[in-house]
This record gives C-alpha cells, structure tokens and sequence, in this order.
C-alpha cells in the first residue's frame, strides 16, 4: 500500500499519468500544490480521475484547493482532507511516492 502524493499541475508535466500507470489495490493518491488542478470536473484529466476515483483512494489537501479557488469543481469521489488527514494516510500507507514537476 503507497500513498501517492502529487505536486505536478497535469498541464505543465506527465507526472500524473506516469503516477496513473502504477496505482495499485489499497494505495491512495493524494493531490496538493498544483497537482489539484488533476481533480477539476470540467477539466482536461476529469476522464482519468473518475477512472482513478474508481480503483483508490483520492483525496485533495483543501488548504490548496481553496487557494486556487476549485474547492466546487472536484470530481466526485475526491475527498478534500486537511494536513492532519494527510499524516492519517502516511500513517496507515507502508512508503509514500512523491511526484513532482520537472
């Protein structure tokens, strides 16, 4: 089980479809930064969140959707935690995977 943490706006680095090719049963993916920008309903990547919703875990750190102001565009199934979620997923990932942009 990983926690998959993405940092990578999807328009600017591949970084969320490499992270797609490896998800696995019982690993989570967690957006922050610019790599929110992936869970945006009307967005480009909506067709392969709602696939990735689907199989894991995803969630947005909210702190970051609110400053973009898309915390009412998520696609369903993006749940938004706080930084205290965020260390319950560490905490109950075995390792964690960072991806950030180039």
């Amino acid at each position: 089980m990983t926690l998959h943490i993405l940092n990578a706006s999807p328009f600017a680095d591949p970084a969320l479809t490499q992270c797609a090719r490896v998800l696995a049963d019982g690993d989570a993916l967690l957006l922050v930064g610019d790599g929110t920008y992936a869970a945006l309903e009307d967005g480009a990547f909506a067709h392969l969140m709602q696939g990735i919703v689907g199989l894991i875990e995803v969630c947005a750190l909210a702190e970051d959707c609110q400053a973009r102001g898309i915390t009412a565009r998520l696609c369903a199934g993006v749940r938004m935690v706080g930084y205290r979620e965020w260390v319950e997923l560490a905490v109950r990932h075995e390792k964690s995977i960072s991806w950030f942009g180039a």
